[in-house]
């Protein structure tokens, strides 16, 4: 297993090892993301209201990623992935004064520049298509989940630890994130100065490409994104938060165990994606989003704490045996030539969705806190028929090739 993880390790370029490297660096700044929707319910507002705050931060900050990113799309990526750093640092300062004052307009103002920050997140994608060598791709994508995870399974105990037992009190969670902020500006810093640039010319807009000749693996692939982008929205962290919130005795610590239970498949896992054939895609796929589905359900049906973590296990050996192949069949399915156009034509899509999804999945876990869950699985389930169909072409000439 470990030979396997060092020699597509060594396959692996430069530009790549750091990438890897360096997302695992960022994970344990990634707590906040279970923190911050943690303060929002804990602070005063409903599952609803902290929906409705986060679709209108999403709402202005896409208006002004569009204005910023007309100036900034000839930029290098790695500037774009030092900015996003940058900008959730200060996001994390912003939301520590919201909390501490009680005002929710300070915490929408927060959320706006977290969104910000976030709708640049297609830049990774456009380094990881340019880094990730073709023939190795899904390897190199395994490599991608399993350094990050170690570092979630090592650093998130010891977080959840520190802020829900040692330091049970809210106003030092609070306070807490001066921490988080700190760190992510340093990531910032790191990233210009040690990630490997690409050149500006690899984010310039494409050439224009005509909806009557979009491939159709990529038409498939795109509805298959968008329906798993909706259950994967139907399940973010405030969802899961106010979950907990209702079930758990210690919701910080549940939450910081959910996040490291589900940390622990994806380290397992993944050394045997290394040893997985492409011949298996097809299989993993299958897998993996059953698996998701199952993971939600069990999320849907639940009233027990231990049942939520055993749905975080589920959830993540799913993710693990699935997305190394999910993103080979994507990145196959897009023509070199048009790849800026539909990568962002991809990201405007999840775009829409991440500024109505809060709101709507909030009002959803007004009704029932398990609703969401359940309406996510079906989502998965529709998403996974779509993506077989694509995969199939993809694999079965792969198998072809190595008969």
């Amino acid at each position: 297993m470990f030979r396997s993880v060092n020699e597509y390790w060594n396959k692996l370029p430069v530009a790549a090892k750091r990438y890897i490297l360096l997302q695992a660096l960022s994970t344990p700044v990634l707590f906040v993301w279970i923190l911050v929707p943690y303060l929002m319910l804990v602070t005063g507002l409903s599952v609803g209201e902290a929906g409705i705050v986060l679709t209108i931060a999403s709402a202005v900050a896409a208006i002004i990623n569009a204005i910023v990113g007309r100036i900034l799309d000839r930029a290098e990526p790695v500037l774009f992935i030092s900015l996003i750093f940058l900008i959730e640092g200060i996001s994390y300062l912003a939301y520590m004064y919201g909390f501490l004052v009680s005002m929710v307009l300070l915490v929408v103002i927060a959320a706006v520049v977290e969104r910000l920050a976030r709708g640049f997140y297609p830049v990774f994608t456009v380094y990881e298509y340019d880094v990730y060598p073709d023939e190795i791709r899904e390897k190199a994508f395994a490599l991608h989940n399993l350094v990050p995870y170690v570092a979630q399974l090592v650093s998130y105990p010891i977080i959840g630890f520190i802020l829900a037992v040692l330091l049970n009190n809210t106003v030092t969670q609070i306070f807490s994130l001066i921490i988080f902020a700190t760190a992510s500006v340093a990531l910032g810093v790191l990233t210009l100065l040690w990630l490997p640039r690409i050149g500006t010319k690899r984010i310039e807009f494409s050439q224009p490409l005509l909806i009557s000749r979009l491939p159709r693996a990529f038409i498939k692939m795109a509805l298959a994104i968008i329906v798993f982008g909706i259950a994967f929205e139907l399940c973010q962290p405030i969802i899961v938060a106010n979950l907990f919130i209702k079930m758990a005795r210690n919701p910080l610590l549940g939450l910081a165990l959910y996040e490291t239970f589900a940390a622990l498949p994806v380290v397992v896992v993944s050394p045997l994606i290394l040893r997985t054939s492409r011949r298996h895609g097809m299989g993993m796929l299958a897998l993996g989003m059953s698996l998701i589905a199952l993971a939600d359900l069990l999320l849907g049906f639940s009233y027990r704490v231990e049942i939520a973590l055993l749905a975080a296990i589920v959830a993540s050996a799913g993710y693990a045996s699935m997305d190394p192949f999910f993103m080979d069949v994507l990145f196959a399915s897009i023509p070199k030539e048009y790849r800026g156009t539909l990568l962002g034509f991809l990201a405007s899509s999840r775009r829409l969705i991440g500024i109505a999804m809060p709101a709507i999945a909030g009002f959803i876990a007004e009704i029932n806190a398990h609703l969401p869950f359940i309406i996510a699985a079906i989502a998965v389930i529709s998403s996974m028929s779509l993506t077989l169909n694509v995969a199939k072409q993809r694999y079965l000439n792969t198998e072809i090739v190595q008969n």
